[in-house]
């Protein structure tokens, strides 16, 4: 079992993502999680034609936008419990710069059949999903 946002998880997300299908979808974002056993937790995600081409650790000064959020509510919105616009209107999820790209743009994305079959699967890897 692999824990939810450990160095071991981020790298099944970087290979799950990798074979995402094909698309028309390019952002950089930078990650700021609160609550981790290591405190915050600071990484970004390229994705470029829908796909996650790179996950590195730290910070990523050429972001697009960052989001900063805890692991609780990281969890919520990677199980499907809770959407990213709602966790956002909350004041669960901040995020800076691209506001559109990552909130709007980036739901044909997060809404396709093969990204939500990758989070099912790494919800499993992280053992916070039976079966």
């Amino acid at each position: 079992m692999t824990r939810f946002l450990s160095e071991e998880w981020l790298r099944e997300l970087e290979e799950a993502g990798s074979n995402l299908p094909k698309g028309k979808f390019s952002i950089t974002i930078q990650y700021e999680i609160s609550g981790t056993e290591e405190g915050k937790l600071r990484f970004s995600v390229v994705i470029k034609d829908s796909q996650i081409k790179e996950i590195l650790a730290g910070k990523n000064k050429n972001a697009d936008c960052g989001v900063s959020t805890t692991l609780s509510e990281a969890f919520k919105i990677l199980s499907g419990e809770k959407e990213i616009i709602e966790a956002f209107m909350q004041g669960d999820l901040k995020v800076e710069g691209d506001h559109q790209r990552y909130l709007i743009d980036f739901e044909s994305v997060r809404n396709s059949e093969h990204w939500k079959e990758m989070c099912r699967s790494l919800e499993k890897s992280a053992g916070l999903r039976e079966g």
